[in-house]
């Protein structure tokens, strides 16, 4: 059975992660740009697959990047062995660990006093990589027929009458953790007219941990209409950073009006359960 390809979540914004041993496959790389190479160079945006090779045999925790289904080179020896616990048990669940990658390329005529003939190739490739930790998200994605919405800007949601058990599962020992959240359309009283308004309410695991403001709750409520229009829930990154004496609930979504022409591009129906999740869903702080 094919694997199933998951995007990675995390907190890295660029591609910043060195990917090494570029040279042996200079063949692959070459093959995704046009030949011959442009003179002021070439670089390419595009989502590479991360590998573990535990039949490697100079090292079985060494983690290939491959990019339309070749190799083009592989995490640094300390980070992949740092990444290998986390990309092996994904594999093993029939999923595709992918990440945002960088390639960029040059090729140029050695000048005559290097003795060299020829063109001389260079390539660089990185990705962007959060930290282990924050590779999963620690619990189930809703129950039925969900989108989640593209990671935006962090919003902190307020939640002061947040019960201290309802976020007590979700913290860690590293002090953060990604987790799947749900975006609700609820009614509340505004305190002064004596009228009723549309907010957004925040839930994890469907217990409410805060609520937006009229104003930003304007910016998302058109993204939630519609998807309530289909029958679908609207579920969001969020991270949980602290522990039980201080924490901080912040929301990763974008708002409507930033949402690409294409979205919704497909609904998501949860799987009845999830060893993943459950086995990062475990591990807390003690």
């Amino acid at each position: 059975m094919e694997p199933i390809p998951f995007s990675l979540w995390g907190d890295a914004l660029w591609c910043g992660q060195e990917v090494v041993r570029e040279v042996p496959h200079e063949q692959a790389i070459r093959c995704l740009f046009p030949d011959p190479i442009p003179a002021r160079g070439a670089d390419l945006d595009t989502d590479a697959d991360l590998v573990p090779e535990p039949y490697n045999r100079f090292d079985p925790r060494s983690i290939a990047v491959r990019v339309q289904g070749k190799v083009v080179g592989y995490l640094p020896r300390d980070d992949a062995h740092r990444y290998h616990p986390v990309l092996s048990e994904l594999v093993a669940q029939g999923l595709q660990p992918q990440v945002p990658c960088h390639l960029w390329v040059s090729e140029w005529e050695p000048a005559d006093w290097e003795g060299k003939s020829g063109t001389e190739f260079h390539a660089s490739v990185a990705v962007a990589l959060g930290q282990p930790h924050m590779l999963v998200p620690v619990n189930l994605p809703p129950p039925g027929s969900f989108h989640l919405l593209p990671p935006g800007s962090g919003i902190v949601v307020p939640g002061s009458e947040v019960r201290p058990e309802v976020l007590a599962p979700f913290f860690r020992a590293e002090g953060e953790c990604w987790a799947y959240g749900t975006m609700q359309a609820v009614e509340e009283d505004d305190g002064v007219h004596d009228r009723h308004r549309m907010v957004v309410e925040v839930r994890l695991d469907d217990e409410p941990v805060g609520r937006l403001s009229p104003r930003l709750s304007a910016e998302y409520l058109p993204a939630i209409h519609y998807l309530s229009d289909m029958r679908a829930e609207t579920a969001a990154r969020v991270a949980i950073r602290g522990d039980r004496t201080a924490s901080e609930v912040i929301l990763y979504a974008a708002r409507s009006h930033d949402l690409p022409a294409t979205w919704p591009d497909g609904l998501t129906r949860s799987p009845v359960a999830s060893p993943t999740w459950h086995y990062w869903a475990g591990k807390e702080a003690n």
